[in-house]
């Protein structure tokens, strides 16, 4: 409890510091229009991330804002698309804080294909720390751009950069940017903990580098028949290096204002970094520094402005896979990082192999799946022969690296169907091995970790010829054999 105490206290001073720091902002009037082929394109929102207008018949706009106030920017609207400036989609434009009023004009093209079905990519945490280490992003992203190629044929396809977009080096964003648009992708971006300004006196103050490469910290956009919204769950309190999973005000506020002219039942997807709930965790004391800094601490306030329609939130943070059925229309999705961990290894510290994750929308449905990077994106699970564990003699173990409750786990003995697998928390055997604790010449801190999508059967017949079979929840079936 005195920790979670002394992180309020925190906070509180950070606020009173930085509304000390911005008595009396100065009144500015933005207006403009939103054009596609110098024609005006009615009700698209546009905001400066406080107010929330929308365009009239003819495309125009008036914004009253403030010196508070970085940007003006507009929620790109279906059958639209931005302009691509290194691989990220341009979408605001700073205001000039020494006007009272101006003028700010937007320019969208109309997408050349159908927007109803299309397909975008989550890339979380490639994490880039020295410069050799984008050598080692680029494998990844040669594999994003293959994976798009494969799409691209049949869909319109976007990217969604899920934070910790580099280790703390903010001075490589321009690097990472170059990297990015060798995916010939629009690729939105968002911040996460390790891409922020530390030693600055509030959260306010921490994200300048950022906003300064890739523009506002939360926004929207439309693909077709979903609503997709970026936000900034990382809240820096003004002490070293530290930091909370959570929303603020404004940011609610705003979200409330955005979502008001979606359609109750539509489907709405929410990107952000941390994830809202840490459940690839045995670790539940909400009073913990590790449980603040690994969920958004005020979450249920995000999930009562979400509640009205069909939500997937979409973090990473863990660099680990899992996914957590929050409510009914609430799934949460946790993705394994694009370094693996932390480019040591091929493997994240669950045993999910480095990649992202490809998700398919056709009309208001979302359909998904992990894709390893250089691997087959039938390769969904590992299977472990009897003996790689020694905590379990005799058992096979199986790692399925994109479970949900949804899904099916069963093995066969000599083509005779025993039974489902059963599910526990522990440690992937190839990760144990891989991460040995002290053991790592970069980083000492660095080890496995547990999760809870691995399954253990214990071989009835020793000899017998073994197979396993998983079933995803959108009925795919995957099999190996021992």
């Amino acid at each position: 409890m005195k920790n979670k105490f002394n992180v309020l206290l925190i906070v509180l001073l950070g606020f009173t510091l930085t509304l000390s720091a911005s008595k009396n902002p100065r009144q500015i009037q933005v207006n403009g229009k939103v054009t596609c082929d110098g024609t005006g394109i009615p009700s698209v929102m546009v905001t400066d991330g406080v107010a929330v207008v929308e365009t009239d018949r003819n495309g125009r706009y008036t914004i009253e804002s403030s010196s508070k106030c970085k940007f003006v920017y507009y929620s790109l609207p279906s059958a639209y698309e931005s302009t691509i400036q290194d691989g990220v989609p341009v979408f605001y434009a700073e205001i000039d804080t020494s006007k009272k009023a101006q003028q700010i004009n937007f320019a969208l093209s109309a997408s050349k294909h159908s927007q109803t079905k299309h397909a975008f990519i989550l890339m979380a945490d490639p994490q880039v720390q020295d410069i050799e280490e984008f050598d080692l992003l680029k494998i990844v992203i040669d594999d994003v751009k293959q994976t798009a190629a494969g799409l691209s044929a049949q869909m319109p396809v976007h990217a969604i950069g899920c934070g910790d977009l580099v280790f703390d080096q903010l001075q490589y964003f321009d690097v990472y940017k170059q990297v990015i648009a060798q995916s010939r992708l629009p690729f939105y971006q968002l911040v996460g903990n390790h891409d922020m300004d530390y030693n600055n006196r509030s959260d306010e103050l921490s994200d300048r580098s950022y906003t300064a490469e890739f523009g506002p910290a939360y926004y929207s956009f439309n693909k077709g028949l979903i609503h997709y919204v970026v936000l900034k769950d990382v809240f820096y309190y003004g002490d070293s290096y530290r930091y909370m999973g959570y929303v603020d005000e404004r940011q609610l506020l705003w979200l409330e204002k955005d979502l008001s002219k979606v359609k109750p039942g539509s489907t709405v997807v929410v990107s952000l970094h941390i994830p809202t709930f840490y459940g690839d965790s045995r670790e539940k004391d909400r009073n913990s520094t590790y449980f603040i800094s690994n969920s958004v601490m005020n979450s249920a306030a995000l999930y009562k402005i979400l509640s009205p329609y069909k939500t997937h939130i979409l973090a990473g943070h863990s660099h680990t896979q899992w996914n957590t059925v929050l409510a009914p229309n609430l799934f949460e999705h946790t993705h394994a990082a694009a370094c693996a961990a932390w480019w040591q290894g091929e493997i994240c510290v669950d045993g999910t192999p480095k990649g992202y994750t490809v998700y398919i929308a056709d009309g208001d449905s979302l359909s998904w799946y992990f894709k390893g990077v250089n691997l087959d994106k039938d390769e969904q699970f590992k299977l472990y022969t009897a003996g790689s564990d020694t905590l379990y003699p005799g058992y096979i173990i199986v790692n399925v690296y994109n479970f949900d409750p949804s899904w099916t786990v069963k093995w066969f003995e000599n083509d005779v169907l025993i039974g489902q697998m059963e599910q526990y928390w522990g440690v992937d055997p190839l990760a144990k091995s891989t991460y040995v604790p002290g053991k790592n010449k970069k980083y000492s801190w660095l080890s496995a970790g547990e999760t809870h999508h691995l399954f253990k059967a214990k071989i009835q017949n020793p000899g017998s010829k073994i197979r396993v079979q998983v079933t995803d929840r959108f009925g795919k079936v995957y099999e190996k054999t021992e």
